[in-house]
């Protein structure tokens, strides 16, 4: 973050993050206005492995409101 903030970034409004540790912490420390969202994606793929291929798709759709 700080390597974007040199080369002249001033500002990110939002940021989409999936999960890594101290990304979020990261982003905010260098742009703290920045608004960190977690992408949803990756939490309903990792979801889907403990389904079997049959159960997947209804699980996805059940768990896109719950992220």
């Amino acid at each position: 973050m700080n390597v974007l903030k040199n080369r002249g970034t001033n500002d990110i409004l939002m940021a989409i993050v999936d999960g890594l540790k101290g990304f979020s912490g990261a982003i905010t420390t260098v742009f703290p206005e920045a608004i960190v969202q977690t992408c949803i994606v990756h939490p309903i793929r990792y979801s889907k492995q403990f389904a079997s291929w049959r159960e997947r798709k209804p699980l996805a759709v059940a768990l896109r409101p719950i992220y």
